[in-house]
């Protein structure tokens, strides 16, 4: 029997810092943007609604934005949010008090986190753990429902992509990072 994980990222956010941020407000802007729900003019394609639909399991993360676009893709059954899916966290603290485009703390921050700095919110260690149980949850939910859906985010979709893959799941190396990408890997 053939099974089937798809990975959707989350729909565009309310709420998209521009501007310039300095390094102590980093974690206000991180906090809003972590309770920040979906932007109304932001829609899944149908074909991401329909994927949603047929499946017998969804999982989210326990972030609003997550939560929130799941209920936006209207799923049959209820969806499950487990905070194993959460989205990698951010360095939250700068000990100096730079102003820089949020972009660019966006690219600061994963480029520390590839680089396994230790000041990171989370150690690599933690991080790959984490996704590794995160991947073998869906894989093992996929043995029983067959076709199963996490409504995430786009960094950790990313890593838990690779231990599909790792795992033997066919399906493209980088999962579709933009808003309601939806990217579908298979076994059997």
């Amino acid at each position: 029997m053939s099974r089937t994980i798809s990975l959707i990222r989350h729909g565009k956010p309310t709420i998209t810092p521009h501007g310039w941020i300095g390094g102590r407000e980093l974690s206000q802007v991180i906090n809003r943007i972590q309770s920040a729900k979906i932007a109304s003019d932001s829609f899944p394609s149908g074909d991401v609604q329909a994927l949603v639909q047929s499946a017998k399991l969804v999982f989210t993360s326990d972030i609003p934005r997550s939560m929130h676009s799941a209920q936006i893709l209207e799923p049959t059954i209820p969806p499950v949010s487990d905070p194993i899916f959460r989205e990698v966290d951010f360095w939250l603290e700068c000990p100096i008090n730079i102003r820089l485009p949020f972009h660019m703390w966006l690219f600061l921050d994963r480029l520390l986190l590839s680089l396994g700095c230790p000041s990171h919110a989370q150690s690599q260690a933690h991080i790959k753990k984490r996704v590794k149980k995160a991947a073998e949850l869906l894989e093992q939910q996929s043995y029983e429902a067959s076709s199963v859906v996490l409504v995430g985010h786009g960094i950790t979709n990313l890593f838990i992509a690779r231990e599909l893959k790792k795992r033997g799941w066919c399906g493209p190396r980088i999962p579709k990072m933009e808003h309601w990408g939806c990217t579908t890997y298979s076994l059997g």
